[in-house]
């Protein structure tokens, strides 16, 4: 071994180093090491479930949120078919009480154009039979009492008004 230029003597003190500082840490060094991994690994371990875990719940979360904005964007629809409903119904009433309010100032219109026309034909006939009264009286010159007057021109303003 010589002429490999390895020394024997030497290779042992180097094994024996090697095997006594190998028992030294595998005693004093790896233990604490190992246990330190594994603390390690389990940490990592639980951040993952824990990450897991949040991800979990934060998917149920936003499920549940979505849930509740449809639920309320439902709702909204609903409250908007119900006012613009609503509105129609307003609206629809509006129109029936305006249609009654014109109906009834045209009914008022017409009983006041009808009363009008009672008024000047009433008007009229007086003018007519003072008209009268006062022809028959030049052509009769005071010969006819005033009832009998009156009972003639009565007579003439009936017979007119039925024709």
């Amino acid at each position: 071994m010589a002429q490999l230029g390895i020394n024997g003597p030497f290779l042992l003190a180097q094994i024996v180093n090697f095997i006594i500082l190998y028992l030294l840490l595998r005693r004093f060094l790896f233990p604490p090491l190992m246990k330190m991994l594994d603390e390690r690994k389990q940490r990592i371990a639980d951040g993952l479930a824990a990450a897991d875990i949040a991800r979990k719940e934060a998917e149920e979360e936003r499920s549940r949120l979505m849930s509740q904005i449809d639920a309320e964007r439902a709702e909204a629809q609903h409250r908007v078919a119900a006012a613009s409903a609503q509105a129609e119904r307003v609206k629809a009433d509006i129109l029936t009480d305006a249609r009654r309010e014109a109906e009834a100032i045209k009914a008022r219109a017409v009983e006041e154009a009808e009363a009008e026309k009672q008024r000047i034909l009433a008007e009229a006939q007086k003018q007519i039979a003072e008209l009268t009264l006062l022809a028959t009286e030049r052509v009769v010159r005071r010969g006819l009492d005033e009832k009998t007057q009156r009972k003639l021109i009565e007579d003439f303003l009936s017979e007119t008004s039925l024709n």
